[in-house]
Order: C-alpha cells, then sequence, then structure tokens
C-alpha cells in the first residue's frame, strides 16, 4: 500500500521532475548531503556535480536555455550559495530560469545562533545570507514550519516557472525528513500564465488592426521570445505574414536564418548595411521579446518611431504610445497567430516579399595570417543545422553575428551579462540538455584564451561525462574586448600565455590510458585553418576535440569597435555638455 506521505527531500525532487527536469547541477556540502540522499530515491532524476559551484550555476543557466524550462542547482550554506551568486544573477538578468535549492544549519542551530562554520562572526543571525540573494531571484521560500513546506515549495516553483528567473529555496538540515502530504503530488502544478482579459483583447485587437493597415512591416524578435517560450510562435508568425524578420544580438538562431524573410541581426546602427534602414522605415515593427539592453541595441542607436512601433514584453505590451502593464506576451503572440491563420485574407497577408538582404563578404583570404574580419564567417560555414552555438563574452559575441547560420542552430551567448568564462559552464550544461532530449546537432564552444582560464576546469567534466564538443579557443594573447575599450597596451589586460592548449584534454582526462579520444589542432594561419575545417575530422564530433585559432591582440571585430566607438562619443557628448552648463 502506498505511503500516505514522502519525506521533504523526495517532495522536493519529485516536483522537479515533473517539470521535465532530468539532471540536478551542483556541489554537495555538509548542509545539503541529507537532502541529496533523497534524489537517489526518484529514479527520473540523476546528480551531476560541477567543479564549483560558479560553474555549476552557469551549467545549469546553460541547461535551462536549451530545455526551455527552469534548471535545478544545489549548493551548500554560505559559501556555496554565495560562490553561486554571479551565475544566478546573470541567469536573472537574461531570463534562463533556475530553482537554488540551498542546504541551511539545521532549525534549532539558528534559533541559537551557534558560531559554527561557513558563519562569519558570534550570534550571527544564519538567515542573513538570504538577504544577500533577493536581487537576483524573483522569490523565495525559507522552509521553517512543518504545515507551510508543501504548499511554498509548489509555489516557488511555479513561481520560477511562470517568470523564468531564478528562485530560491532554503532547507535547513533537519527538515529534509519532514513527512510531507503525497497526494499532492498527483496535482500537477499550475504553471499557465494568464493576463487580464480587457487588456488582452485590447491590445490583439490594436495589433491586429496594425497589422491589416501596415505596408511595410517587420518582425523583431529578441531573447525573450526564446526564454519565455516564444519561439515557435514567432516562427509560425513569420510563415504565416511573410514580413521581413530579424533578430538581436542575444536572439540570433530565433528566426531561421535560411527562412526568405529573414533579414538579418538588427543591433541599431551596428547592422550590417541595409538592416538597420529596413527596421527603421518600417511603418510596423512588431518587436517580441525585447531586453533592451546596450549591447543588444548597438549601444542604443534603435530609430524605431513609437508611433510605428509594437513592443510584446513578458511584463507588458506597448501599441503606439499606449501601454498595458503586467501583459504578458505568450498568450497575446499565441492569439495573434490564431487569428491571422483564421483569415489570412482580412488581414492582407502575405504582403509583398520583402527584398532579400544578403549580408556582405566581409574578407575572402585565402592565406596568411587569421584575421577576425575572416573567421566568423569561416566559422559559420562550418556550421552545420541543428547545432548549438555558445559564444563567449568577448570577441567571440561581437564577430558570431557576422556568419549565417544553418537551420535550426540554437545559440547561447550572454552579450547582457556578460561574465567572463560563462560559457564553459554554459556547454556542460547545454551538452547534458542535448543528451536528454537526444538533439541530433554538435555542441559548439567559442571560447577566448583568457575567458576560458576562468573556468577551464569544467572541461574536465565534459570529459568525465562522455561528451563530445567541439572547443575553438580563440587565442589573441589577452583580454582583447577590454583592449578595444580601454588601454590596448596596459598589463592588466594580459593573462598568462604559458598554458598549452593543445595538451589541455590529456591533462584534463582524455589520454590514452583512460581509453578517451581526443583531437587538438594548433591553427596560425588560413590555410592551416582550412585544412583543419575542411579535413572532416574536426566536424564529425565524435571525440572532444579542440582547435586553437592564433590571432593578432588588437585585431577585433568590426561590430566590437563600432560599438565602442559610439558609447565613447557619446560619453564625450555629455561630458561636454555637463562641463557648458
Amino acid at each position: 500500500m502506498a505511503s500516505n506521505t514522502v519525506p521533504l527531500g523526495v517532495y522536493i525532487w519529485k516536483r522537479l521532475a515533473s517539470l521535465g527536469i532530468e539532471h540536478v547541477f551542483g556541489v554537495p556540502g555538509d548542509f545539503n548531503l541529507n537532502l541529496l540522499d533523497q534524489i537517489y530515491d526518484v529514479p527520473e532524476l540523476t546528480w551531476l556535480g560541477t567543479c564549483n559551484e560558479l560553474n555549476g550555476a552557469y551549467a545549469a543557466d546553460g541547461y535551462a536555455r536549451i530545455k526551455g524550462h527552469p534548471a535545478a542547482l544545489l549548493t551548500t550554506y554560505g559559501v556555496g550559495e554565495l560562490s553561486a551568486m554571479n551565475g544566478v544573477a546573470g541567469a536573472y538578468a537574461e531570463h534562463a530560469g533556475m530553482i537554488h535549492l540551498v542546504g541551511m544549519t539545521s532549525r534549532h542551530v539558528q534559533k541559537n545562533r551557534v558560531l559554527i562554520h561557513h558563519t562569519m562572526k558570534p550570534g550571527m543571525d544564519h538567515a542573513i545570507y538570504i538577504g544577500m540573494s533577493e536581487p537576483v531571484r524573483a522569490t523565495h521560500a525559507y522552509l521553517m514550519e512543518d504545515a507551510k513546506m508543501a504548499e511554498e515549495i509548489d509555489r516557488v516553483i511555479i513561481e520560477g516557472v511562470k517568470s523564468r528567473l531564478p528562485v530560491f529555496i532554503y532547507i535547513p538540515m533537519d527538515v529534509v525528513q519532514v513527512q510531507l502530504d503525497a497526494k499532492r503530488l498527483e496535482t500537477k502544478l499550475d504553471t499557465r500564465i494568464f493576463n487580464e482579459s480587457v487588456a488582452e483583447d485590447e491590445v490583439v485587437k490594436d495589433v491586429l488592426q496594425l497589422i491589416r493597415k501596415a505596408e511595410k512591416p517587420a518582425i523583431l524578435a529578441d531573447v525573450l521570445t526564446i526564454r519565455h517560450g516564444g519561439r515557435d510562435l514567432a516562427r509560425e508568425l513569420v510563415d504565416l505574414t511573410q514580413f521581413q524578420a530579424f533578430s538581436t544580438p542575444l536572439s540570433k538562431g530565433v528566426i531561421d536564418e535560411t527562412h526568405p524573410s529573414y533579414g538579418g541581426n538588427y543591433n541599431g546602427t551596428v547592422s550590417f548595411p541595409g538592416v538597420a534602414e529596413a527596421i527603421h522605415t518600417s511603418d510596423l515593427v512588431l518587436n517580441i521579446g525585447p531586453l533592451l539592453s546596450d549591447s543588444n541595441t548597438g549601444a542604443f542607436t534603435r530609430d524605431i518611431k513609437e508611433t510605428n512601433l509594437v513592443l510584446l514584453a513578458h511584463d507588458f505590451c506597448q501599441v503606439g504610445s499606449k501601454k498595458y502593464e503586467n501583459i504578458h506576451f505568450l498568450p497575446v503572440l499565441a492569439r495573434i497567430v490564431s487569428e491571422l491563420k483564421k483569415s489570412p485574407k482580412s488581414f492582407n497577408i502575405p504582403k509583398s516579399t520583402p527584398l532579400k538582404l544578403n549580408p556582405p563578404v566581409l574578407n575572402a583570404l585565402k592565406s596568411g595570417k587569421i584575421e577576425q574580419s575572416y573567421v566568423w564567417q569561416r566559422l559559420g560555414k562550418f556550421l552545420k543545422p541543428d547545432d548549438i552555438v555558445l559564444a563567449e563574452s568577448g570577441t567571440a559575441q561581437f564577430g558570431i553575428p557576422d556568419a549565417t547560420f544553418p537551420s535550426n542552430v540554437q545559440y547561447i551567448t550572454q552579450i547582457f551579462w556578460s561574465s567572463i568564462g560563462y560559457t564553459v559552464g554554459g556547454c556542460l550544461g547545454a551538452l547534458v540538455a542535448a543528451k536528454e532530449t537526444k538533439h541530433p546537432g554538435r555542441v559548439v564552444l567559442l571560447v577566448g584564451e583568457g575567458s576560458l582560464q576562468m573556468t577551464a576546469q569544467e572541461i574536465g567534466s565534459y570529459i568525465r561525462f562522455g561528451f563530445t564538443p567541439i572547443i575553438f579557443v580563440i587565442n589573441n594573447n589577452g583580454y582583447s574586448i577590454e583592449r578595444a575599450i580601454n588601454g590596448p597596451t596596459q598589463r592588466y589586460n594580459e593573462v598568462s600565455m604559458l598554458w598549452d592548449h593543445q595538451k589541455m584534454l590529456e591533462f584534463f582526462g582524455a589520454r590514452e590510458e583512460t581509453g578517451i579520444k581526443s583531437r587538438s589542432w594548433k591553427c596560425e594561419t588560413v590555410e592551416s585553418l582550412e585544412e583543419v575545417l575542411e579535413g572532416g575530422e574536426l566536424g564529425r564530433g565524435d571525440v572532444i576535440s579542440v582547435c586553437e585559432i592564433v590571432m593578432e591582440q588588437y585585431d577585433y571585430p568590426w561590430r566590437l569597435t563600432k560599438q565602442v566607438e559610439i558609447t565613447k562619443g557619446r560619453v564625450a557628448a555629455l561630458a561636454a555638455a555637463a562641463a557648458g552648463s
């Protein structure tokens, strides 16, 4: 006969498994070990320990971006949760959902304020770290009262799914065995998103009217379209309307770049010729899931007239000057697509086919030193349909927008939060998610040698768990993105150049005595890189591989150079205005 109760730890793990989570990331510590023991009572879940908590948070972030639902992260009290916090903050900034479980000191130890390890001074409130996470979470639960625990766990998980923001559950080590009502687990968590009906009706009506009247409409699908589960709807909207459609630096790949209506990557005036002009001269821009940061708007050089703009965001919708607070775009977009499908002719769709904007060839090098203007479009040709591509903070994330992606490529970068080293941990999460979903494509990591030094140890986890990503190490002798911003010859932009990337995989475990195969190449010329890219071995992705690409340290992607110029010009103008006032 089935028990009427389950231990609290099992209750939490089963709730997480019900979301589609199959792996839990993190680091064990004495205050979470009892909780971790109970994961083995839930066969749907597998523990995956990372090298440190920061990388665990990065991995959870990458996992969430590929799976399309929140990931699970487990850390221990104080040292663990605080080590993870930068990674959690990045997930908050870029809406990569995360449920962060923190094992805490027991309730009686908290009550007596015992000077136990991971506290900082006598008489300290053991809950002090809970306040530290407040800016990087949507909500939290602090499980102190038995009667409210199940309800609080459910509430927080639901909010995590709906908001796509990190949430925290703080679990004193003595509550793990508290018995909760098992029958609650039979009721699925309701994570559906609902809007206030009158306001939603008005937004849908106004947008449909604008679509009917528009002569030169455009769709601009930004990154929160993906994060909040709207990518398929956005693609369906493009198919239905055949409006010219654009992505942003953060949302590259949201629209299939082989689609005849795809217009390019829009980053304000930091865009290929014709792209900004197409957006700025459109009489209707449907901007879905906007994230209007500096690096996602070409240093704030968007020039879209408010009268022509519809913003469909996760927390408001705006049609022209009319703004509707607390309206989520997802139900709105679903209704718009549904109405257009019912009667496309009444909305004058499809309209005339927009002019195809073909990206220019920046550099058709055939020999000599490898240059930024050549390498990114060349790497784009190396990619295959269904690949997952991660571009690190630095020259990679400013360079790869030059490439045209094959169909159905999923793209991960962190150009808003921009934490150096993020993609090495994020790649582990993407690899795990790809395995769970039986993803047919390869996982390709583009990372600079400076960024790699931040989080390189997680490459050992790739090897440990049998993953075979293709890793391009961009070796340009230091922090090139920082050199472009300030101090090109200053020593603070230097990193150790003593690392041997050709022996890296061997050191981390891929060597003859372990039976784990790997491949490594170092390319210093166009000829050597072409030989590797055309040779076939690297492209198979059947063993973990490194292709080290050596470039000059003062060679920057044009998008980075232009954005820095715009930003410096604006700062100078503001300073001059202030001096003259």
